[in-house]
């Protein structure tokens, strides 16, 4: 069409230029002043026309490649050797790329909702006991915290330069982009060394994380020749405490296949009771239908069973897994190991933990789980009355000292007594000893004087028996001896 119009502007050039020639006779100045302005106007249109038309053809060159583009990047297409758009293996349609990023859209909602709110940027004071600490948010938006609630506080630098967690505040007053706040946990002599020591930013948190495996599991790059491994780097063990190395262990070895030749040992090893429910998980195909029940609903419905036809496929623990292949019911295609999953808001505050009820038992027991805070605030409780007993048995010990010292004071005192008294002893057994021999001596004397007596009281009697009869012999008869 175009063409058309610059074919038919040119036959009129033309023929004006003939016109002119012929008919230029008889007129005035002015008419063949505007013949002259006309025919250069109409030169003039059809140059520009010309180069409009080859700038067009030249943008719809380059439109056309836009639009070749667009369509290969839109539908995924490749120009083939004859010039036809078919479709490109390496490239996807941007309809299924839309459709995938939905999906790791909702990936990444599931995965962040661990922290619910959070606050990239702020600055923090840490409080003490003279005053309450502070938090200054930087970013306004969302900051609708109430007196009571709770934030947890993040140092922002990374582990390598010391970054770590700093605790859970309680916040008692807000004051427009600033908050004071409180320990909701009674801080340790670490935590108060940590709190002191300087930082410009950090992440302030409404809830703790709570582990999951899409959030917290080993990433596997692809290699070369398209296939799949773990990620392996070697912790330094001088940097890590041995604990972290082990948990780091757990997540590189997550979901790990696990050869056929362990699986009778985990078997063996669940069912003696040494290995952790839960840890590992099978890959089963079903080779007979078979039905799950459910759990009742707190509003007494029974939900219908799970119902798995031949040929299809499961994932269950092992040890569910071994029961249903020893019945037949299943084949076991695949082992792995999970890593346990982590609820830090569990870990530090505890939580309720709610068992399956039995059949026909409408109650379901509950077992309360203390949590770190709880476990922390027993401990120190136990600290401390293990020191006030120490303090108690150091005083008790410096009494029983200072009575040991009387003691042995008048044990020595006592022992200095001992040996005058065994001297005394000695000197008494010496005198005893003495008067012993001379009792001795005396009452063989007094034996000796007690014959000599006895002796002369004999002689005494025969002389008085003389001498009797003696006298007896020189009285006159009939007279009586005065």
């Amino acid at each position: 069409m175009e063409i058309a119009l610059l074919a038919v502007i040119g036959l009129l050039l033309l023929a004006g230029l003939v016109a002119f020639g012929v008919g230029n006779k008889g007129w005035n100045l002015g008419t063949v002043a505007a013949g002259i302005l006309l025919l250069l106007a109409a030169a003039g249109y059809t140059f520009l026309a010309g180069m409009l038309a080859q700038r067009e053809r030249g943008w719809r060159d380059i439109i056309g490649g836009y639009q070749l583009a667009l369509a290969r990047e839109r539908e995924g297409l490749t120009a083939a050797a004859d010039g036809r758009l078919v479709p490109d293996p390496q490239r996807k349609p941007l309809a299924e790329l839309a459709r995938e990023k939905a999906r790791w859209e909702q990936v990444q909602n599931r995965i962040e909702t661990w922290h619910a709110r959070d606050w990239k940027s702020a600055t923090f004071q840490a409080p003490t006991e003279a005053k309450p600490g502070s938090i200054t948010f930087a970013d306004l938006e969302g900051l609708t915290l109430h007196p009571g609630s709770e934030v947890y506080v993040f140092d922002k630098a990374g582990v390598e330069e010391d970054g770590r967690f700093l605790g859970a505040f309680k916040v008692d007053e807000v004051n427009g982009a600033s908050i004071s706040i409180s320990a909701a946990v009674p801080p340790s002599e670490e935590d108060l060394k940590i709190w002191a020591r300087p930082r410009e930013q950090v992440t302030v948190y409404e809830r703790l994380p709570v582990d999951r495996w899409m959030a917290f599991h080993s990433t596997r790059p692809p290699t070369a020749d398209g296939s799949h491994h773990p990620v392996r780097e070697k912790t330094d063990a001088q940097e890590l405490l041995k604990h972290l190395e082990e948990s780091l262990e757990e997540v590189r070895q997550h979901a790990e296949p696990i050869a056929e030749a362990e699986w009778p040992k985990l078997a063996a090893e669940l069912k003696a009771g040494s290995l952790m429910p839960g840890r590992y998980w099978a890959r089963v195909e079903f080779q007979k239908s078979h039905s799950f029940p459910r759990t009742k609903k707190a509003n007494g419905d029974v939900p219908e069973p799970v119902v798995f036809e031949p040929g299809q496929s499961g994932s269950f623990d092992f040890e569910t897994a071994s029961g249903l292949e020893s019945e037949g019911i299943v084949k076991i295609a695949s082992v792995e190991m999970r890593r346990p999953l982590a609820d830090a808001q569990t870990a530090i505050r505890g939580g309720e933990y709610e068992f399956q009820a039995a059949a026909g038992d409408d109650q379901r027991p509950k077992v309360h789980i203390e949590g770190i805070a709880f476990i922390r605030r027993m401990l120190e409780d136990d600290i401390r009355a293990i020191d006030d007993m120490a303090d108690r048995l150091k005083a008790a010990r410096a009494n029983a000292e200072s009575q040991l010292k009387v003691h042995q004071a008048e044990a020595d005192d006592m022992q200095s007594d001992i040996a005058e008294w065994k001297a005394d002893v000695a000197a008494a057994s010496q005198t005893t000893d003495r008067f012993d021999r001379r009792l001795a001596d005396v009452t063989l004397e007094l034996k000796n004087v007690e014959t000599a007596i006895v002796e002369l009281g004999r002689e005494l009697d025969g002389v008085s028996t003389v001498l009797a009869t003696r006298i007896d012999e020189v009285a006159p008869a009939g007279r009586t001896p005065r």
